[in-house]
């Protein structure tokens, strides 16, 4: 390393680099999407053991770019640059997509559940309110304290990270 030549690379040609690679992450996610509809559509649900590879995909992706993100510390410029452009906070939209989330599966959960269980039109109201409720109660907690404990452990580790970049 001590007698290598330093290689010099345009900022253009980096940057344009990385826009690709946007792409393919956005591309890769779209297909994987595509995928989990498809099988929906031709099997009638969605099991693990069909979507499964999906699943992982799509899971493992958005986990590794929040580490790496949080390491490098982007994160917090990220946040920063977003709390700047955005009317609401990345904090606030954390919360807000939690919510959304947790309101999506009961909506999803209790359909399901009246138009399998019940026999009549009221015991679907019935059993679409029961696990609309049941479903809120469960998972709003859950996913709150998920997603904003993912959010403040990343800022937490990205502010160290800057930190320390600062100091050195």
């Amino acid at each position: 390393m001590l007698f290598r030549k330093k290689r010099y690379q345009d900022e253009r040609v980096t940057a344009e680099q990385n826009r690709i690679y946007r792409e393919i992450y956005l591309l890769i996610y779209v297909i994987c999407f595509l995928s989990i509809v498809y099988k929906f559509i031709m099997n009638g649900e969605i099991s693990l053991n069909l979507v499964g590879t999906e699943m992982l995909i799509v899971l493992v992706s958005g986990i590794y770019y929040a580490i790496r993100s949080a390491k490098l510390g982007l994160f917090s410029a990220e946040v920063e640059i977003h709390d700047q452009k955005n009317k609401w906070s990345y904090q606030s939209k954390t919360i807000f997509s939690g919510i959304g989330i947790g309101v999506l599966l009961g909506i999803i959960f209790g359909v399901n559940s009246a138009y399998q269980y019940a026999d009549s039109q009221m015991q679907a109201y019935y059993y679409f309110f029961l696990v609309f409720i049941v479903t809120l109660i469960i998972y709003m907690p859950i996913l709150l304290l998920l997603m904003l404990g993912s959010y403040s452990a990343a800022k937490k580790k990205s502010d160290k990270v800057i930190e320390k970049q600062l100091e050195e």
